[in-house]
């Protein structure tokens, strides 16, 4: 399997990360990527960018140097009802939206509480990305919300970078994964890079949908067909 989108990753806008939009541009063109998505922390986080930040964010080209460029948020979930830290009419003028939940942000709670939060995300028109899902701070009832997420459209990420910092979440990836083959889910593998170094690092995500035999037609940055359907579902046009 090959990817050939990067449509998570951060900035030194995200005070954590540790490199440039044209770091990760260059990064991504070394890779031969066709897209790549600058996705940092919403203004929830701790240590993410102001609001200003997002609200400039269409100064940005669409296309560099033949990369396609997508301007976007990792929203941090807040509450137990699903709500996000960023304005709703901000959220729908970017071209990406990744819904995460971090304990940095909001306290986790029980399976039924982050359950109810990923019903409501789920129903949240603005969101099209369920981030690194798998974590057991928050464990949910995968078998309850995953064909819920299929039937609102939203792609689950197979987030590299748990393989990394959250290797306690590879078991509930796993199961993620089998229960996504199982209702036909589509899924997306990103790095989730806080570095240059990071983007495109994703050989231990592929190898997790391999082992499953997890079907190609499934992962939207597959292939270029995959991708361009994603990006139809999205409203995102160069």
């Amino acid at each position: 399997m090959r990817i050939i989108a990067d449509l998570h990753c951060h900035t030194i806008a995200s005070v954590h990360a540790y490199n440039t939009l044209r770091d990760n541009i260059n990064a991504a063109k070394r890779l031969g990527l066709s897209a790549l998505a600058i996705t940092d922390h919403g203004i929830g986080c701790p240590d993410g960018p102001p609001l200003s930040y997002f609200e400039n964010l269409n100064s940005l080209p669409r296309r560099v140097e033949g990369l396609d460029l997508l301007k976007g948020v990792e929203a941090n979930i807040m509450d137990m009802e699903g709500n996000l830290d960023m304005p709703r009419q901000l959220l729908g003028k970017l071209d990406i939206v990744v819904a995460s939940f971090h304990s940095t942000c909001v306290k986790p709670s029980t399976a039924e509480d982050h359950t109810n939060a990923y019903l409501n995300i789920a129903l949240n028109p603005d969101v099209d990305i369920i981030g690194h899902s798998g974590t057991p701070e928050f464990l949910y009832d995968y078998e309850r919300v995953i064909p819920i997420f299929r039937e609102y459209g939203k792609i689950v990420e197979i987030n590299a970078h748990t393989f990394i910092c959250r290797k306690k979440s590879i078991p509930n990836c796993k199961r993620i994964i089998e229960l996504c083959k199982k209702y036909e889910v589509p899924v997306m593998v990103n790095s989730d890079a806080h570095s240059e170094f990071e983007v495109g690092l994703w050989s231990e995500a592929i190898e997790m949908l391999t082992e499953s035999n997890f079907p190609d037609s499934l992962v939207v940055n597959a292939n270029e067909e995959n991708l361009e359907r994603f990006f139809h579902h999205i409203g995102y046009r160069i």
